[in-house]
């Protein structure tokens, strides 16, 4: 049931506004340590900027990382279109990495699983990892809010805020997702879900947002040390001032030896590495000036309802030679001379300047089970890698709409193995410069998350970069 925020601010204390970002930053760095986020999706990095971005994990590679001491760097597995077989996989063959890395170089570290704010996702991963690390002596502590998505948790209910409405998660679109549908918007309720039992909600500990801002964070990280070991730790959180001193307390925690491993979503990364939050990019930031005269790609692949009517109301202000619609039936069944035409098309707007909008036909065809549901998702996924393969004009930027989308045409499109994060070009949508082994060096990258943003953010954007 939709509550109203106001309603519940009145019966809740002010909020801490203490500067406990500044203070994180001091004490991560006391930890010595380096925070490997591991993001089942690309757009994870959507709060951050200056970090490193791998898409190989290999002893050597993560090797390095740890000799170089980077405080921060993000794995980005995209396994939230996989199995839960195939996630599992991964998960153990990272967590395997990372300990042997470590070793190598005697570097700690903290595992961040990074996934969805709308909790959609394999929440098996942090379990894996957790195992699979021998970290049989830490607590997990799961926190999905993302303030830049409008995603919060408030009595352990995780909503979705629309204006000064609060509806719980378990009642948008979101919840029905063919492969992550869920049924509990209570935390405590979906994790003893999400574990089939295995956990009951009744062991699950949480912090209620008067505690958070009533009582000091030594306080709140005695009781966080106190959790017995293969403890499930909540915490509610309606804005940054919540999240940064709940983060506090974990540091303080982890100082005191306190084993923690985490799935988080977004917001969680810069509160506990503590960066300092950064403007916009502006278009002088991220312009590749040796491609002004070209044209820019906008691919969006993301079926979500929000991507629906982003790229709705953006097909109204491109013409008609500029905008490809990429039929699905027609790639099921057979896609190469269909999409030769379309790859000739791209290269001939683009290079006589014109922006280009490639999409997806928008009715969902699914299978009959999970695994053909995710073989329909990646054939289609497929079919939008070529296009960015066989095209052979470097466009002024590049713009990907949906998680899978970005994550498979960074990497199988442009065959990008490391990139930077620059920032943001709006809340919640990062840009990457993808690096020196891309099919474009240098190309601007515009990682647009499907369910971020209102109804003018695609084309706001893309005017933005024109």
């Amino acid at each position: 049931m939709s509550v109203l925020l106001s309603n519940i601010t009145k019966q809740l204390p002010l909020e801490d506004t203490s500067d406990y970002r500044e203070l994180n930053k001091s004490l991560f760095k006391d930890l010595d340590r380096t925070c490997v986020v591991i993001d089942d999706d690309p757009t994870g990095n959507q709060t951050v900027y200056d970090v490193p971005l791998l898409t190989e994990w290999d002893v050597d590679t993560l090797t390095k990382e740890f000799k170089n001491k980077t405080p921060i760097f993000f794995l980005l597995t995209n396994s939230r279109s996989l199995s839960k077989e195939q996630s599992t996989e991964i998960y153990k063959d990272i967590s395997r990495n990372i300990l042997r890395a470590s070793e190598r170089v005697d570097r700690a570290f903290t595992v961040v699983s990074r996934s969805d704010s709308t909790l959609r996702g394999h929440f098996e991963e942090i379990i894996v990892a957790k195992n699979t690390l021998n970290f049989s002596d830490a607590i997990t502590v799961f926190l999905p809010v993302m303030f830049e998505g409008n995603r919060v948790t408030v009595n352990d209910v995780h909503y979705i805020s629309n204006g000064d409405t609060l509806v719980p998660v378990n009642e948008t679109p979101f919840s029905c997702d063919h492969t992550f549908g869920y049924t509990n918007a209570n935390l405590k309720a979906w994790i003893q879900e999400k574990t089939s039992g295995n956990v009951s909600s009744s062991d699950v500990f949480s912090l209620p947002l008067e505690t958070v801002r009533n009582k000091t964070v030594e306080w709140l990280s005695e009781h966080i040390i106190s959790l017995q070991s293969g403890t499930f730790c909540i915490s509610n959180a309606l804005n940054y001032y919540d999240l940064d001193k709940i983060t506090q307390a974990l540091l303080l925690a982890e100082k005191q030896g306190k084993r923690i491993v985490y799935r988080t979503s977004s917001s969680f990364v810069p509160s506990y590495v503590g960066l300092k939050p950064r403007p916009l990019l502006t278009l002088e930031d991220i312009q590749d000036s040796a491609n002004e005269l070209v044209g820019g790609l906008t691919i969006v692949g993301s079926y979500v309802p929000k991507s629906s009517e982003q790229l709705n109301y953006a097909l109204n202000h491109y013409n008609e030679a500029t905008i490809i619609e990429i039929n699905v039936e027609k790639i099921l069944e057979e896609a190469k001379p269909y999409l030769a035409k379309i790859v000739a098309k791209v290269d001939k707007q683009i290079g006589e300047g014109h922006d280009v909008i490639v999409f997806t036909s928008r009715t969902l065809i699914t299978g009959k089970t999970t695994q053909s549901n995710i073989d329909i998702a990646s054939k289609v996924s497929n079919t939008l890698v070529t296009i960015v393969r066989e095209m052979e004009v470097r466009p002024k930027y590049l713009l990907a709409k949906g998680g899978i989308t970005s994550h498979d045409l960074a990497t199988k499109g442009l065959g990008m193995k490391r990139s930077k994060v620059l920032g943001q070009i709006e809340p919640g949508i990062p840009v990457w410069e993808m690096d020196g082994g891309t099919k474009f060096p240098g190309l601007p990258y515009i990682v647009f998350p499907g369910n971020v943003g209102d109804e003018k953010s695609l084309l706001t954007i893309t005017q933005k970069l024109s």
